[in-house]
């Protein structure tokens, strides 16, 4: 992957917004003043009988609703080829004391985004959930291959260097829903410290078709997924 398209992806992630969601629900949280997160009232549970994903054994950091797109390009086998992906990262801890309309506010916003325009300069902003930063791949540390980074810096905590995670996988289970929502992941901070795990899950969208025209431009699929941080010493 060329580094010119590593930075079109990163700073695509910029320009993203979310869908306009419904008004927030009746007892929902509100931040302190001057905060832009709730405390937390959500565990994060993982599917059962399997070892891939592990459950976490802290409270989270911060759970996020990310809306963005998947980005493949097609080899010269004929199949899609994950060149990583770039969302906006919106703050979601204050509807978890809502906990019916928290278990599902990712179908509710996939279902929004799909039916915005594929321009991302078109869509409306987010209604009273607070966008913290943006998910997008850079170079590893090794200089092979791309990463994930989830970047408050530019929104949520502008003047703090550190408040980034570059992270590796380390568990990648298909999602419960079906091949057509792309996989739970579990990671952990390689760089930065904004967290030192971040679990995807509640993924919807995002899977690539099964084969390609070798030479087929670049495709982006909208996708919408939970990302829950934990650890790391980026607090509100």
């Amino acid at each position: 992957m060329s580094p010119s398209l590593v930075l079109t992806l990163a700073l695509a992630a910029s320009a993203l917004a979310a869908p306009r969601f419904l008004p927030k629900p009746s007892g929902c949280a509100s931040p302190a003043s001057g905060k832009h997160t709730c405390a937390i009232n959500a565990t994060l549970t993982v599917p059962a009988n399997q070892t891939v994903l592990a459950a976490p054994s802290t409270a989270p950091s911060y759970v996020l609703l990310g809306v963005g797109y998947q980005n493949y390009t097609c080899s010269t086998a004929g199949v899609y080829t994950s060149v990583g992906a770039v969302a906006d990262l919106y703050d979601i801890s204050c509807l978890s004391s809502v906990p019916a309309v928290f278990t599902n506010i990712q179908d509710e916003a996939y279902r929004l985004w799909q039916s915005l325009p594929t321009s991302p300069k078109t869509l409306p902003a987010a209604n009273g959930y607070p966008l913290m930063g943006s998910h997008f791949f850079a170079t590893s540390p090794s200089g092979t291959g791309i990463s994930p980074v989830w970047d408050f810096r530019g929104a949520s905590a502008k003047g703090n260097p550190d408040a980034f995670v570059l992270a590796a996988k380390i568990g990648d289970l298909p999602a419960p829903t079906g091949a057509q929502d792309v996989d739970w992941l579990q990671l952990k901070s390689v760089e930065g410290s904004l967290a030192t795990q971040i679990y995807r899950t509640d993924t919807r969208g995002g899977t690539a078709p099964t084969s390609c025209t070798p030479g087929s431009a670049l495709i982006s699929l909208k996708y919408v997924a939970k990302y829950w941080l934990y650890g790391g010493t980026v607090k509100e």
